[in-house]
């Protein structure tokens, strides 16, 4: 397993943490992220050069686990800063941080539970690219970029692997914990369009299957309460009045 090459110790405010495969490219971002003002900061690489020892889900879960920062840049090596400063992504830091404490997760690009996009991106698709109102709630982020407030102790999903889908499980597991996740007015360039392979299409349809394992029919006790919860909202109505409960407490226990 390669190591991250930097000891991780007396961190800053922010550190950033990359997959590399393109050594050139990761340098090639790591110089321009110093020329708008995170010389100061600390950066740290997953060397997938020779060996993807570290996918998206667990390069991320190790990053989370180990980084003593405030807050987590996990972003892509083929991003540059070429717009905006470090002091606009600490204003939009702050500025969410008076408007929601329980922000958890900052992109540049994302779409709302309703299926709107919202960014801010230079990439393939066209220039500085503007889809608002900012910052806007969303329910996952793109990967190129992520700002990850650290004190909220999130992971991913350990069932996950791949390079695909690690933002929008990142996003709902904050979700589960009641946070939120948003996309905020910071630009930058993506050198890349995106990739939707076949290991696409894998990790969703995994994705799928937690989704659906997650949500299936499932009492929970205390010692104060019994209640079952599904994932259709008539249901949860329906089954959780007294007499429906008993009835399928006795076939609950039947069952066993």
């Amino acid at each position: 397993m390669q190591e991250i090459i930097k000891k991780q110790s007396k961190m800053g405010k922010i550190s950033f943490y990359t997959l590399v495969t393109r050594f050139s490219e990761y340098t090639e971002m790591v110089e321009s992220a110093k020329s708008i003002g995170f010389q100061t900061c600390n950066f740290f690489y997953f060397d997938n050069k020779k060996s993807n020892d570290f996918d998206g889900f667990s390069g991320l879960n190790y990053a989370l686990k180990h980084c003593t920062s405030d807050y987590m840049i996990f972003c892509h090596q083929d991003i540059i800063f070429n717009f905006d400063t470090k002091n606009i992504l600490i204003d939009k830091i702050n500025e969410l941080e008076q408007l929601d404490p329980n922000w958890a997760i900052i992109g540049n690009a994302g779409v709302t539970e309703k299926g709107e996009v919202i960014l801010k991106i230079t990439d393939p698709h066209g220039p500085n690219q503007t889809k608002g109102p900012f910052p806007s709630q969303v329910m996952s982020v793109d990967e190129n970029f992520m700002v990850i407030n650290t004190k909220h102790n999130l992971s991913c999903s350990t069932q996950m692997k791949g390079f695909h889908l690690y933002g929008l499980d990142l996003c709902q597991n904050a979700a589960n914990l009641g946070l939120k996740s948003y996309v905020v007015d910071f630009h930058l360039t993506h050198k890349s369009k995106g990739n939707i392979d076949h290991s696409f299409f894998t990790a969703r349809d995994n994705y799928i299957k937690i989704q659906e394992e997650r949500k299936r029919i499932q009492f929970f006790f205390t010692t104060c309460t019994k209640f079952l919860v599904s994932n259709t909202k008539l249901f949860n109505v329906l089954l959780n009045n007294k007499v429906a409960l008993k009835l399928l407490s006795i076939l609950l226990k039947f069952k066993r």
